[in-house]
């Protein structure tokens, strides 16, 4: 709790000094919203470490293929690193970028996710009765 209280208490009075410095030094307001930005991401490695290990604990258990623990992982790290890419491109202004990168971000789930669509129709072609 005191992690998150530290991250969004940082992040509020960041948000502050930076709608004073754009005014005068848009090119230093936002070099310190990338460091903010870099230091709560590398604060998040330890957190998400231990995430992934759970997931692919809870995989194990349930006797899943790692393979397909694999891929919603990526997934999920595709769609953040998205978001985080096209927010940050918003915030300097630039929204074709950004409108791209969330279509990058898209694009690539789905493509992660092919295996996982395949698998499911098998599955259900399996399980459904042949027709004559």
């Amino acid at each position: 709790m005191g992690e998150i209280a530290r991250i969004v208490g940082l992040g509020l009075v960041l948000t502050v000094v930076l709608l004073f410095l754009r005014r005068q030094y848009p090119e230093i307001a936002f070099e310190l919203s990338m460091a903010y930005v870099l230091v709560v991401f590398l604060l998040l490695l330890g957190p998400l470490g231990q995430l992934v290990d759970l997931f692919r604990e809870l995989g194990r258990r349930a006797e899943l293929s790692g393979y397909y623990l694999d891929v919603v992982l990526r997934a999920v790290a595709v769609a953040y690193l998205a978001t985080f890419g096209a927010q940050m491109s918003k915030d300097a202004g630039e929204g074709s970028i950004a409108a791209l990168i969330e279509l990058a971000g898209k694009v690539l789930i789905l493509v992660l996710a092919i295996p996982l669509f395949t698998a499911l129709l098998d599955t259900l072609l399996r399980l459904l009765p042949r027709q004559p």
